[in-house]
């Protein structure tokens, strides 16, 4: 169907996308959060050209973030259609998915999660708004580290989450509260709740609506328990993807959800599976080899995105980031002094990031400002260049 200027429908999408913008900035993010997703859904879907229609002859894929994005695309190629979520330079600790993307979400089968932190807040209310939906948690069993000390910060969500948790106890279980609370759907909980989906299919009325109501606020309070359990910690780190040998997991476990939902090209996925597995590791050796002289050095950087990179090749990350803002004069005269202490040349930022406290403190010590980008879309060129730059950084000291 084709849609020309001037046209009803064309005029309708124009008012609608119009209508979409100007609910977002009159509500803001989190008001605009609270609305149910079927209304978000159904006005996005009138703003969506017709062009944009899914093709049926691709598997519709959704992730949350671009390197795991190249990899479907390496394993499945033109079999998928890969839809990213967090587009590069965006930030994925305060993404929301928008109206558009709601909408296609709505019809996606398949979403590969990895456990970034909106997934936590978003999955269960798009599973809701799509029942068919499979989510496969491609983290789920791995070992995963704990943001420490110097590297401690919190997400956008995540922190306000919680304190419209402790707001809702204050108020006495006051009701918009109560409905911020259906949005903290734990990891644990999603799984049990979409394995309910699959069993009994979705659930109406108003009592299906209170008990799961019931249900989900229970979840909350013990995903709240599980975190008090795990303080010590810190919180987790989601950038698993960045250390070459987690990804190789992350990879075969993709590439076994891949194959038996396109069991017509589950010889070509394995084929890509075993090829890209074989990079993978190559990459490994190359980086262990390029960094092996610099283990045990420290190297600074404005978000603590490279944890998992840092404790495969024994270096070791300081964060400029102190939970989740910008540091104090005070804690920026200790990062300086530290800093100075450690002859550190090289302050590296990404572009998802305010760099103004990096760059500060790169005047201060006279230092070159590098960038690692732990969302860049070609991941092989993206680690090898972080290698480098590390590398480059640890001479440049040296050299001082």
């Amino acid at each position: 169907m084709s849609m020309h200027a001037g046209s009803p429908l064309a005029s309708r999408q124009v008012l609608c996308e119009k209508l979409l913008s100007r609910v977002q900035r009159t509500l803001g993010p989190r008001a605009a959060r609270a609305l149910p997703l079927s209304v978000l859904g159904a006005l996005a879907a009138f703003a969506t050209p017709a062009a944009h229609a899914q093709d049926s002859a691709s598997l519709h894929v959704a992730v949350s973030v671009p390197p795991i994005a190249w990899m479907v695309d390496q394993l499945a190629g033109e079999h998928v259609e890969v839809i990213t979520l967090v587009k590069p330079g965006d930030s994925p600790h305060a993404y929301d998915p928008t109206p558009r993307q709601v909408a296609e979400l709505s019809t996606v089968p398949l979403y590969l999660a990895i456990g970034v932190p909106f997934e936590q807040v978003w999955l269960p209310r798009l599973v809701k708004n799509n029942a068919e939906m499979q989510v496969v948690h491609l983290e789920e069993g791995l070992n995963t580290r704990h943001f420490g000390s110097g590297e401690a910060h919190d997400h956008g969500h995540d922190e306000a989450h919680e304190q419209e948790h402790d707001e809702h106890h204050d108020a006495h279980h006051d009701d918009d509260h109560t409905d911020d609370h259906a949005d903290h759907d734990g990891h644990d909980e999603h799984h049990d709740e979409h394995a309910d989906h699959e069993a009994h299919g979705e659930h109406e009325g108003h009592e299906e609506h209170h008990d799961e109501h019931h249900d989900e606020h229970a979840d909350y309070q013990e995903h709240g328990a599980q975190h008090d359990e795990d303080e010590d910690l810190g919180e987790a780190d989601p950038h698993l993807w960045l250390d070459p040998q987690r990804m190789q997991t992350v990879v075969e476990r993709a590439a076994e959800v891949l194959e038996a939902r396109l069991p017509q090209h589950a010889s070509e996925i394995d084929a890509n599976e075993q090829r890209l597995l074989k990079t993978l590791s190559e990459l490994d050796a190359q980086i262990a080899q390029t960094l092996a002289p610099y283990k045990g050095r420290n190297f600074l950087i404005f978000h603590p995105s490279f944890g998992y990179f840092a404790d495969r090749y024994s270096l070791e990350q300081h964060a400029i980031e102190v939970s989740g803002r910008e540091p104090t004069p005070r804690e920026m005269a200790t990062l300086i002094t530290r800093a100075k202490d450690e002859n550190i040349g090289t302050i590296f930022v990404s572009g998802q990031f305010s760099q103004t406290a990096a760059k500060r403190i790169a005047s201060s010590l006279e230092a070159e400002v590098a960038v690692l980008d732990p969302l860049a879309e070609d991941y092989l060129d993206n680690l090898k260049h972080a290698t480098e730059a590390l590398k480059a950084g640890f001479e440049l000291t040296d050299s001082q």
